[in-house]
């Protein structure tokens, strides 16, 4: 075999859009870390631009690519620290923290770590992250106020100190591409839906753009009449607009091309992976479970399952990996039902998959997800799962009965006879894992690894008759001789002109 070094390839520059990263991220994070490392083992140049607002932005790509997550060629830029826009801003005066009118309102003065502050971020009693953000001019002046959007930090509207609309994500896609103006076909990713898909759309530089779906897009997951959830609208709305959609699971894939007709999809699945470790021994007595500590996750079921997976399996035993805000909540739980002895809440550790090679299962309880890594990465390491069966992934991944099991009802009781029915027979326990193992071979890395490559490397879209007819029509709609026959038919008396009346019955009826 050779061992000439791989000729990296510079027709094509990687360019992923993200909002933040952490040093302690779930799967999503990770799945970043993952993708811009794929490229960087195969692509000269890789660039993860980030978004929102990070206080330690630089510390935390060194952390990652001394443990390994992130390859240490990915070159990482953060908005906040790196675009011009950010000159015309000085420190927020003291007299600015105060609002007048608004004394139930906490501010605080946020920073770049070694930097002075340059906004104020206002929160709400008792809310998590801001509502708003207040932005100052050199001379301590107001130049810009911003607001979130739903339960996240990310900007998504501003107003000038004249009270004129500001195009937030205009700003973010001007720095985006000035970043990427100068790269070889650059090809733009949106891998998170709400604050980077309008800035994906209003890239003027990008060569190709790509956005990857990680999660279910009904309002409920288990209705799909349910429609739409709003945070996908806006990529779904402007389908045409980009090259490709890529989710994760068939079953997606097929609801999509129903729900949404003419989208550009495809699904790459995340795979099975041979993570180069021993046999150990099985623990046939211990269950783990590895999330976010967060409401749609839905810990609090497996902790409720357990009194009654005790009843049958004194010894027993859940431990809970993983960190975020229901911590206090959960650990009030446990003590409430009196299963603290059983029950663990065992933080964030980078030493899990130990654990889940010795576990005898695997629980997930999600409300939804877009394909669980944590099912594919426990049953690489011969633990079978033992999962609800939602929307998207474990059904793709898991056989019943073979490799782990799935609950139809999502409710703890259901949940605690499954489990029960694993732990409770050792031969069972390991025969299922031996089983699980399997996925390395029927869903192998190499074929996911290939599929974004070529993904990356393919030409732009070429427009299809239906999308061609839909900008035609945006055209004509926004061309100056239609915006001008309408105001003069807006001014003209009826019967030769359209009222506002009957205009606002048209909207109605259409």
């Amino acid at each position: 075999m050779s061992s000439d070094p791989v000729a990296l390839r510079t027709e094509e520059t990687p360019c992923l859009l993200f909002p933040e990263l952490f040093a302690q991220g779930g799967g999503l994070q990770r799945s970043v870390q993952e993708r811009a490392s794929l490229y960087a083992e195969r692509w000269d140049r890789v660039l993860l631009l980030t978004t929102g607002f990070t206080p330690n932005w630089h510390s935390v790509p060194v952390a990652l690519k001394e443990r390994g997550s992130l390859h240490p060629r990915v070159k990482v830029r953060n908005f906040f620290a790196h675009s011009d826009w950010m000159q015309q801003l000085g420190v927020p005066p003291l007299e600015a923290y105060a609002v007048v009118g608004e004394d139930e309102v906490t501010t605080r003065a946020q920073k770049l770590k070694g930097r002075e502050p340059f906004r104020l971020a206002d929160f709400r009693p008792g809310e998590r992250f801001p509502f708003r953000f207040r932005y100052f001019d050199t001379e301590g002046r107001p130049f810009l106020t911003t607001f979130v959007s739903g339960d996240t930090k990310q900007e998504s509207r501003g107003v000038d100190a004249a009270g004129n609309r500001v195009d937030w994500y205009r700003v973010l896609a001007d720095w985006v591409d000035a970043k990427i103006a100068d790269v070889p076909h650059p090809v733009l990713f949106s891998l998170k839906r709400g604050s980077n898909d309008p800035v994906l759309l209003k890239s003027q530089k990008a060569y190709r753009k790509i956005a990857s779906l990680h999660n279910c897009h009904y309002k409920d997951p288990d209705d799909r009449s349910s429609g739409i959830r709003p945070s996908f609208r806006t990529l779904f709305d402007h389908a045409d607009q980009v090259d490709q959609i890529v989710c994760q699971t068939q079953q997606q894939l097929t609801e999509l091309r129903e729900d949404v007709p003419g989208m550009p999809l495809s699904a790459i699945r995340y795979p099975g992976r041979d993570v180069g470790q021993e046999p150990v021994e099985k623990d046939p007595s211990l269950v783990l479970l590895v999330s976010q500590l967060i409401e749609r996750k839905r810990i609090d079921h497996a902790i409720r399952a357990f009194p009654l997976v005790l009843e049958s399996v004194p010894e027993a035993r859940l431990e809970i990996y993983g960190q975020g805000p229901l911590k206090d909540k959960l650990q009030g739980l446990i003590d409430e039902l009196g299963v603290g002895e059983s029950v663990t809440l065992m933080g964030y550790s980078l030493t899990v998959g130990e654990a889940q090679a010795r576990a005898a299962c695997v629980l997930l309880t999600s409300t939804f997800e877009g394909s669980p890594r944590v099912v594919t990465e426990s049953m690489s390491r011969g633990t079978a799962a033992v999962s609800y069966d939602i929307r998207y992934g474990p059904r793709d991944l898991i056989t019943h009965g073979v490799d782990g099991l799935l609950v139809e009802r999502h409710e703890p009781a259901a949940l605690a006879a499954a489990i029960v029915s694993l732990v409770s027979d050792p031969d069972r326990v390991v025969e299922m894992g031996r089983r699980a193992g399997e996925i390395v071979e029927r869903h192998p890395a190499s074929a996911f690894e290939e599929a974004w490559c070529e993904l990356l490397m393919a030409p732009p879209r070429k427009p299809d008759v239906l999308s061609r007819a839909r900008n035609l029509k945006k055209w004509v709609r926004s061309s100056r001789p239609v915006r001008r026959l309408r105001r003069i038919s807006t001014a003209l008396p009826a019967p030769y002109g359209t009222s506002r009346e009957k205009r606002s019955r048209t909207r109605t009826s259409a």
